[in-house]
């Protein structure tokens, strides 16, 4: 039987869902901003690696276990530690990792090729980063410029497909114990169209806005320990909405895609 959502839906329960687990699991998001903000200050110590190297996996285990905590009120109690979580995240950011390398390596590399076959500027090795900026400002609006473009946009499309197609793996790992990653690639097949409408209400939005927060944050604040522990903790809670929301939405998404469990054998 073919399974049907909606965008619409998946965007209500997602909102409603993630913000009716904030309650339960203040104290996970408040460990992790206490680490985000001990990982900001560590990062102007200069000299010493040791220390952002610790806050560093700090963080990352106070943020897979506000993780763990939003889907158990989501989907429920269970046995899941935060070793399969720890697998699957790191997974998945491996993998993102290895394509976006490619991807901003290849637009990295093609504005200066546009720009020697545009013909206008002769950018040599010893170009200032002035005159590269200018020249690729007076690029976009040519037809090379919108070779760039929809190169970007390419690359764009192919990031968000795989974060589209691994939209499941956090909930799919935490209900079932193990470590789950591209096994939920199929499970979102033909669903892309509703999955990203969803996740534009849900993940891209208010992590834009938590970006712009944070930005904006960064002026205002003083260049001292207090103001980078400030700002690292900050930083946190300004993407709450998107962690909220994201999570409640995959939820949501995972158990309307999954698979039924096979029928008992006689």
């Amino acid at each position: 039987m073919t399974v049907r959502i909606s965008a619409r839906n998946l965007v209500r329960e997602g909102w409603q869902h993630g913000l009716r687990a904030l309650g339960p699991n203040l104290r996970w998001l408040g460990l992790l901003a206490l680490a985000g903000g001990a990982y900001s200050v560590s990062l102007h110590m200069d000299g010493n690696l040791i220390a952002p190297l610790a806050m560093a996996i700090l963080t990352f285990g106070a943020g897979l276990q506000l993780s763990r905590g939003l889907y158990r009120s989501l989907i429920g109690r269970r046995p899941t530690g935060l070793l399969q979580l720890a697998h699957a995240n790191l997974a998945v950011y491996l993998a993102f990792l290895f394509i976006g390398f490619f991807v901003a390596f290849f637009l990295l590399m093609l504005p200066g090729i546009l720009i020697e076959a545009q013909g206008k500027y002769a950018l040599g090795a010893g170009a200032s980063p002035e005159q590269v900026q200018q020249a690729f400002l007076d690029m976009l609006p040519t037809a090379y410029g919108a070779v760039y473009l929809l190169v970007a946009a390419v690359g764009a499309w192919i990031l968000s497909f795989f974060a589209l197609r691994l939209t499941l793996y956090g909930a799919a790992t935490f209900d079932q114990g193990k470590a789950l990653v591209f096994q939920t690639f199929p499970w979102t097949r033909n669903h892309l169209l509703k999955l990203g409408l969803a996740a534009l209400a849900t993940h891209a939005a208010p992590f834009a806005l938590g970006l712009a927060a944070n930005a904006a944050l960064r002026t205002v604040l003083p260049d001292t320990p207090a103001g980078h522990a400030v700002q690292g903790a900050a930083g946190i809670l300004l993407f709450t909405p998107f962690l909220l929301a994201g999570h409640g939405m995959a939820a949501a998404a995972y158990r309307r895609l999954k698979p039924a469990p096979p029928p008992p054998v006689d």
